[in-house]
This record gives structure tokens, sequence and C-alpha cells, in this order.
């Protein structure tokens, strides 16, 4: 058994397996983490996907009879965290169901007719020596989300926020390479929370109120460490922090967009600005995106078919629209045959996403000459000293 504070273990599953998640690679796995809080009344915070039910029984199980479990929280609908939900109340008959009211509905669309107590009707549980205070989050990141705190241990059970999808046989931030987990972090980040900076400022700003000195989210490991580093790391994520970095996105049919890819970077290097560069279909949307979301600039390169987007970028920016990465600037390349079409569509896509769009001369018929790579360089340096000036 894993114990975070005495009286209060983690028992959880850990999925070493899956490599895909919300449409996004997770190389190395996750977790799903349950919470058991042992008083004079026992509580379990939220359950694991359906499929590991039984790893979360025998680690409950571990600690106290499941029958004996009095409360049952759900601070969020989703079947990762509430696969178990039905399965666990045929086992302990007793426990009263407590989510939010969004939450009360979605699992009742789940699991039927579910009796189930919201956190408007018991806003606090009092386990003996502890309490249980719940505070909603809604859209952080689903309408129904919430955190549960637990004051008299300083201690944030927070969801989805500051989670990571990590499998590991360690269960803390201390125990793990810090670089990996922050990679891990920001790449969760980037690709589920990132649309909702504004709530994430909100509910921040609800959480400063709180001491806390343990972080324990529904993902990846547990933050006992540096609990204060994240939720600062969050706060400058939500406000659009960015480093001098430009990352130049492309796909290419027979080299040419590649060519004029490869002269940008070469001209933003020049100046001494970070610049990373992702060939669509070699790279994952869901890494250019982790990549993305502490860069300054997002060049985007296409080769026109059929007059419009290549598919690989069409797909790249439909997803990069949805997530609306804040505060970045923009701008389109590309080559075309007979006839363009690309670039223009590209510079459409950027700026529903939000970018600030920098206008640029940079669409080449067949395979650009060598002045034409000339000129992609020097909008390239062009960049850089807007990155570098902002």
């Amino acid at each position: 058994m894993i114990q975070l504070k005495d009286g209060i273990y983690w028992v959880g599953a850990i999925d070493w397996n899956v490599r895909n998640f919300h449409g996004y690679v997770t190389y190395r796995g996750t977790t799903y983490n349950a919470y058991l809080v042992v008083d004079d009344k026992v509580a379990l915070i939220d359950t694991v996907k359906e499929p590991f039910f039984p790893e979360m029984m025998r680690r409950i199980g571990e600690v106290t009879d499941p029958k004996d479990i009095k409360y049952l929280v759900s601070n969020h609908t989703e079947p990762d965290h509430s696969g178990s939900v039905a399965k666990f109340l045929e086992v302990a008959r007793d426990a009263e169901l407590i989510a939010s009211e969004r939450g009360k509905s979605g699992l009742r669309k789940y699991f039927g007719d579910l009796s189930c107590t919201t956190i408007t009707e018991k806003p606090t549980v009092n386990l003996g020596a502890r309490t249980l205070q719940f505070v909603a989050t809604p859209m952080l990141h689903w309408p129904d989300s919430m955190v549960t705190y637990i004051p008299e241990e300083n201690l944030l059970l927070s969801n989805d926020a500051f989670g990571q999808h990590l499998a590991s046989s360690k269960r803390f931030d201390d125990e793990v390479d810090h670089a990996v987990v922050m990679q891990e972090a920001s790449k969760y980040y980037a690709n589920i929370v990132m649309p909702l900076w504004r709530v994430v400022l909100r509910a921040l700003e609800t959480l400063s109120s709180l001491e806390i000195d343990m972080i324990a989210p529904s993902h990846g490991i547990i933050w006992r460490n540096l609990p204060g580093e994240i939720v600062e790391t969050y706060r400058r994520w939500a406000e659009g922090a960015a480093s001098e970095k430009v990352v130049v996105v492309y796909d290419t049919m027979w080299g040419s967009t590649e060519r004029v890819a490869k002269a940008l970077v070469e001209g933003i290097a020049s100046k001494g600005v970070e610049v990373q560069l992702h060939r669509l279909g070699e790279t994952h949307n869901s890494d250019v995106i982790a990549d993305i979301l502490d860069a300054r600039a997002v060049l985007v390169g296409s080769p026109t078919l059929n007059n419009g987007l290549f598919p690989t970028v069409a797909s790249f920016l439909s997803y990069m629209k949805g997530l609306r990465p804040k505060k970045k600037l923009g701008a389109v390349f590309g080559s075309y045959g007979w006839g363009g079409g690309a670039k223009r569509a590209a510079e459409e896509e950027l700026k529903v996403a939000g970018l600030e769009l920098i206008e640029s001369d940079l669409d080449f018929v067949f395979r650009p000459t060598g002045e034409e790579l000339k000129k992609a360089a020097e909008f390239g340096r062009a960049v850089a000293k807007r990155v570098r000036d902002s």
C-alpha cells in the first residue's frame, strides 16, 4: 500500500500500456488515481477506469473492508475516473455517492438512476478528525468537474488539474525524474487544459485561499515536494507566458515545402532564437502542440493539394484550432504546382485559432529557387527579431 499521509492512501491503478488518450499519444502510459481516507468514517475519492476495478479493489482491501466505506466522492464523471462507480456501489451498498450537480446528471446518464447527493446539498463531509471540502471547478475540464480538499492535512485532491499521463512504480514527484514529470505535465496541459486558460486562472484564484502542502491529481504522480511549483507553472501557462522559441511545422509532397521549412529554420536559428522543426505525419499532433505551449511563434507550411490544404496539415490546424493557444504569432508558407490555395486556407485557420498573423510572401511554384530560399531565410530572421522584441 502507498500512504500519502497518516490514514490517507493511494488505491488507484496503473495503465502501463495505454498509448492513445483523448486523441493524443501517451508514450509513458498513465495512472487512474483513487484515494482512500480512513477516519471514524471512511471515504473513497474517485474510482478507476472500469477494466481496472479489480486492481483498485485489491488495494482498498489491503487497508479496509470496502463494505465499511461510508462515502464515495466522484470529482469527475469522465469514465477514466467514474468507470467503476456502479461496480463499487454494488459492493459498498451503504456508501453515499457525492458529486456536483452536473456530475450527478452525468453519472445517471452513464449508470442509471443512482442515488447521489450533490455538493450543493452537502458542501462538506466530516469524517472524524478530518473534513472533506468540495469546491466546484466547472470546465476544468468538464462542466461537472470539482476538487476535494482536506484542510486538516493541507491536501488537495485536484481531479484532472496538475495531472500527467505517466505510468510509474513510484507515486511522488520527488521519486521520479523531474524533467520527465514536467514534460508530461506540460503535454497534458497543452492537449487538454490549454483552451480553458480563463477557467484555470479563476480556479487558481479560488485555490489561492487554501493552504496546500500536497496535490494529488487524478493522473500521474502526486506533488508532495513541489506543489507550489506546478501551481505557479499552471499560472504562467494560463497567462500565455512564452520563451524565445519558434515552432516550424509542415508536410511536403515532393520536398519543396520542406526546403522552405528548413530555410526558415536556418534564418531563425541564425539570430540565436530557439527553433523546433516538425514534419506532420512523422510527429504526432499532440507532440507538436506540447512544443507550441511555450513558443512565441508558429510557422505552418503546406503544399497545395486539390486547391486546398494537404491532409496532415488540415488535421493539425483543426486540432490546434480547438486548443486555441494563447498569445502566439503565426505565419504560413508553402508551395504549389498549377494553382495555389493551401496558404490562404492555412492563414484563415490560424486566424480562427486566435494567432496573430504575420503576413508572408512564401508560396512558391514547384521547387523553390536559391533566391526564393534566401527570401525564406530572411523571413525567418525577421520572425526571430519579432520574437525577441515581443
